[in-house]
Parts: structure tokens; C-alpha cells; sequence
């Protein structure tokens, strides 16, 4: 049995109609993702604005502020926590280190395998604050980049 004229007719409309309802939903997303960028791009305008007087080692650590919600919880609360964590104690020797090093964390995207938290960073040689800091964490304290522990 063969399929008459019409049933191709029949077949090209739905055909057509089916391309139009992709292409219609294909614009639709466009126009989404276009608002949706306009979007990000001027809360990203508007947040360099706010931090513009700030020096970059300022502006990285209110940046770390506002994006990191997990930061004010106590150690305590992170011992109750099964999730794996790695809390960062970061000291260089001069602040191109630093921010060589805060920048490359920034761009960590594993966060569901282990929780990165950069719980201090700073310019010098590890000092007795470090450590304590860290205790309270429960982690130890590496220097890099020229930094050495200060003497007790």
C-alpha cells in the first residue's frame, strides 16, 4: 500500500510545524540566556564599581566575604559535617604570590568532591596566629613561595 499525496502533504506540515516549534522555542532560549547575561554583566559592573577604591588583597578578601556563606560557620560545625574539606591557611612573600595562588583556587570547580575554604591569607612569614588558626580548624599550615614559620 502506498501512501497518496495527501498523507505526504500531511507529513510535510507536521514536518514544518515541528521545525517552527523548534526554531520558536530556539529563539525563546536565546532570548533568555541573552537577558540572563545582561543581567550577570551589569551585577558584575556594578559589584567592580563598589570595589573599585579597594587594593586588590582588600577586594579579595570582601569578594571571599560575599561568596562564601560557608565561612562563618564554626570549626565545630565543620567536624559535625561528612563532607570532605580542605580549610587553607595561604601565606606568600610578597602579594604577587599571594594573589598568583588566590586566583588559582578561585578557579577550582570541584567543590563537590572537596570543599576548598581559604580561611586566611597574607603576606609574611607564618606566624603563631597561623597556626592557631589553624588548630581551630584542625589542619595544618604549609608555607610557600620564601616563608618560613616565626621563631617562638
Amino acid at each position: 500500500m502506498e501512501a497518496g499525496p495527501g498523507a505526504q502533504r500531511a507529513r510535510e506540515v507536521v514536518e514544518w510545524r515541528s521545525h517552527e516549534e523548534e526554531q520558536e522555542k530556539l529563539q525563546e532560549d536565546h532570548s533568555a540566556i541573552q537577558l540572563k547575561q545582561q543581567r550577570h554583566l551589569e551585577e558584575y559592573q556594578r559589584q567592580r564599581e563598589e570595589l573599585a577604591h579597594l587594593s586588590w588583597r582588600q577586594r579579595k578578601a570582601a569578594l571571599y566575604r560575599a561568596n562564601k556563606t560557608r565561612f562563618s560557620i564554626r570549626p565545630s560545625e565543620h567536624a559535625d559535617s561528612d563532607e570532605l574539606r580542605l580549610p587553607l591557611v595561604i601565606k606568600g612573600d610578597v602579594d604577587g604570590s599571594v594573589e598568583a595562588v588566590l586566583n588559582i583556587l578561585e578557579g577550582y570547580d570541584a567543590q563537590h568532591q572537596c570543599q576548598l575554604e581559604v580561611v586566611h591569607f597574607g603576606i609574611g612569614d607564618v606566624s603563631e596566629n597561623d597556626i592557631n588558626m589553624a588548630e581551630a580548624f584542625g589542619e595544618d599550615v604549609s608555607g610557600c613561595f620564601r616563608t618560613a614559620a616565626a621563631g617562638s
